[in-house]
């Protein structure tokens, strides 16, 4: 009976499951795998494996409670095998014949500790039915990175995790609940962006409507200086006409 080796193994096959699922909802049509027998010859209950998480493309997602190559029509196009000591040899040993022979496309050990194998992360293609191991960079801060030719993103094994990286958005691929979080954070911070906004407008426009005042007392103190001189040049123009009596 499949089972995670640990409850370690477990959360890292659950996250990389939850998230490959997330990112193929919907059409077209994959199947997202998850420690599920796969049985590669019909008529022999014997002949099956149990990847850790695998992904077939033009297969239906559906409750299945095995997987038959036959019934399908294919076998998955790319498999991941999370280490454990008690897995990490047959992994690399029995197991990826097995894939080969399956012809799984692309094949995956993971090992975010670094205990198990020579690194972190290996990915291999099959190529002419042998498996070529993936170009791998190593970047300063010690992420390894494999471009999935098949997937169509680049893998980013970090110590602890197993991230995916698309190229395209230049961002790493969200479990549902993250994705979640940062929609309502970004809803948040537009409602907060928003309101500010507001109260800007709203300052603006008692500025504005105190500078109009300032600016409708200015001229009606203007206005009252300007008749008054007016009131005093007709005053002394008055005066000016009137005849004044002789001494």
């Amino acid at each position: 009976i499949p089972m995670a080796a640990s409850l370690k193994h477990a959360r890292r096959m659950m996250a990389g499951f939850r998230t490959l699922e997330h990112r193929f909802q919907g059409p077209p049509d994959v199947f997202v795998g998850i420690d599920l027998l796969v049985y590669y010859e019909r008529g022999n209950n014997g002949k099956s494996v149990a990847p850790d998480v695998f992904v077939s493309f033009g297969v239906p997602q559906r409750d299945l409670p095995s997987y038959k190559v036959w019934e399908e029509g294919k076998p998955p196009d790319v498999v991941w095998e999370f280490a454990s000591e008690s897995t990490a040899e047959e992994d690399a040993g029995e197991k990826k014949e097995k894939y080969r022979r399956m012809g799984v496309r692309e094949y995956w050990l993971v090992d975010p500790d670094g205990e198990c194998h020579e690194r972190r992360l290996h990915g291999f293609a099959l190529v002419n039915g042998q498996y070529v191991e993936l170009p791998w960079e190593e970047r300063p801060d010690g992420t390894l990175a494999v471009w999935s030719p098949v997937l169509q993103l680049e893998q980013r094994c970090t110590e602890g995790e197993l991230r995916f990286w698309d190229r395209k958005t230049e961002k790493y691929l969200e479990l549902p609940e993250e994705e979640e979080r940062g929609a309502r954070k970004q809803a948040e911070s537009r409602a907060d962006r928003e309101a500010e906004g507001r109260k800007q407008e709203a300052q603006a426009r008692k500025q504005a409507e105190s500078r109009a005042d300032r600016e409708a007392r200015a001229r009606k103190a203007e206005m009252r200086k300007r008749k008054a001189l007016e009131a005093r040049v007709a005053e002394l123009e008055s005066e000016a006409r009137t005849p004044r009596d002789p001494e």
